[in-house]
Parts: structure tokens; sequence; C-alpha cells
């Protein structure tokens, strides 16, 4: 069935794959919107856009992940109107015209002191004001109502965004400074899952089509594991010989809290494949 689906950050790493899985069905019409095409924090203009389009689907991934620059003042300002009011007035926007709404959140709305991992129903308390504006924006989508689903997911890693703004994932990073570098430090600790674009973008889609009711549900790649554990990974896939060095977090200093371990626990829907597998065929794609 042909939809009209508006994908908002389409130029980000999983903008950039959702805008590819929705193309897939040549039937759909498509709008791949960015920042200079629609400011989400302009609650009259989300509102005058999205309903001259009068689209079925709207797919929110703009977000303001800057997590460090969040604790001070100005940040956390942006923060809280790019990832709390900016998901608010696109719910209530397709509440409106009765669109299914789509936003994703993040493994850092909660403490990160569950051993056992967090399943969709636990409730969140953050450790940083970036895992606190994540928060108010799951807050106030579920006030708005309507036809939603919030997907929090972890540690993306997929082909680079061209989008203003746009962060490397850790994965490139790690390869990149392996070019340079005989020796990584790399952090042994905040265990969570990553989780391939690619991947999240086609459960993104199976999540509208399927029977699956409005709330929230967590995705991610299995196999839970720290940043060092995941650059070991990396580098024996790539036959890469770097001596790679595990240090605990206290070694890069940073302003914001992470959660020590946020493994995000999914109940409700079919699992993903572990991100090793998923690495190895970003890796054959990418090379």
């Amino acid at each position: 069935m042909s939809q009209k689906i508006i994908v908002i950050g389409a130029k980000g790493m999983l903008g950039q794959d959702l805008v590819k899985a929705y193309k897939e069905d040549e039937s759909n019409e498509i709008y791949a919107w960015d920042l200079e095409d629609l400011d989400i924090t302009d609650r009259e203009a989300v509102f005058e856009k999205i309903k001259s389009v009068n689209p079925d689907v709207v797919i929110n991934v703009a977000a303001y992940n800057a997590v460090d620059k969040a604790e001070e003042e100005d940040g956390f300002r942006t923060a809280l109107k790019v990832n709390a009011g900016g998901p608010r007035n696109l719910a209530s926007a397709c509440k409106e015209i009765q669109a299914i709404f789509v936003t994703y959140s993040s493994d850092y709305v909660f403490r990160g002191d569950k051993k056992e991992g967090y399943c969709e129903d636990d409730t969140p308390d953050p450790v940083s004001k970036y895992g606190l504006s994540k928060h108010e924006g799951e807050r106030k989508v579920q006030a708005a109502g309507g036809n939603y689903y919030i997907i929090r997911t972890s540690k993306l890693f997929g082909k680079e965004g061209v989008g203003e703004n746009v962060k490397k994932s850790f994965i490139i990073t790690m390869r990149e400074l392996a070019e340079k570098l005989p020796e990584l430090k790399v952090v042994d600790e905040e265990v969570s899952c990553f989780t391939y674009t690619p991947d999240l973008a086609k459960v993104t889609k199976s999540l509208l089509t399927g029977s699956y009711k409005s709330g929230i549900y967590h995705v991610t790649n299995n196999n839970p594991c720290t940043w060092y554990q995941c650059a070991k990974t990396l580098f024996e896939i790539l036959g890469k010989d770097i001596k790679l060095i595990p240090v605990p977090a206290s070694e890069f200093p940073r302003p914001a809290k992470r959660p020590e371990y946020s493994v995000l626990l999914n109940t409700k829907l079919p699992p993903l494949r572990s991100y090793k597998e998923a690495l190895k065929e970003f890796l054959k794609i990418e090379s």
C-alpha cells in the first residue's frame, strides 16, 4: 500500500538508512527532510509543513546528541528544545492529522546500575542532562498521545551521515585512529549494545507494518559489550595488528556521567543478530 512518509534528520546516519529502506517500495512517497527543511523546535512551522504534506507516517531522527555540552546551561537548553520540544511538536501535529509518529530515544535515560539490563517498562532515571532531555522527550510524546512509537536504542554505527553536526560513530573513529597510532587506550567500561543503523531501519519499518501497539520499544543488536571489547572485535575482523590498552573511564574525564550498565532488553520484538555479524557486513560494504 502506497504511503506518504516524512523522515526528519534524513542526512544523518540512521536517517539515510530509513530513507533507503522505505524507497525499496517504489509506491511510497518519501519526504527526506533535514534542518534546512524544517526546524522541529518551531511549533508553528512544524504544524504548517506537516499539514501541507498530510503524511501517513512521520519519523523523527533529529536530535541534539552532544552529551557533554548538554551539561552546560546553554547546551542543556538546546537539548531540551530539540530532544523534548521537537518531538512534542511533531507528535501533536501527527495526532491532529491522525498520522503515525516515530521518534528515537536512548539507553542514557537509565541510571545504569541494573546488571540484568532494562526492559521497556522500567522507570527511567538519567544520570546526565542529555539523558534527562531524552526522557523529557519521551514524556512529552506520551502526553501528546496519538499513534506513536518511541524506539530506544544505543551506540549506533553505519554509513557516516552528511548532515550538519553529524557525529562519527565509535567504529569509524577507532578505524581512523588505528591508521595514525600504534596503540590505543580504550575504555573497558560502560556496557551496552551496539546497533547497526540498516538493521534499526528495517525493524522500524516492520514495527509500523506489523500489529504492534503504540508505545516504547527497545531495538539494539545482540551481544552487550564495553567500548574496549567492541574495538577488540573490530580489529580482529579487520586483521589489524594494533596494541589495545583497556582503561577505566576515569582515564578520560568527561563532564557528563555515563550509565555503567545500560543494556536495553527487547521483550516485544523478534531479536536482532549479533553486532559482530552486523559489523562484518558493514566493514565489507565500507572497505
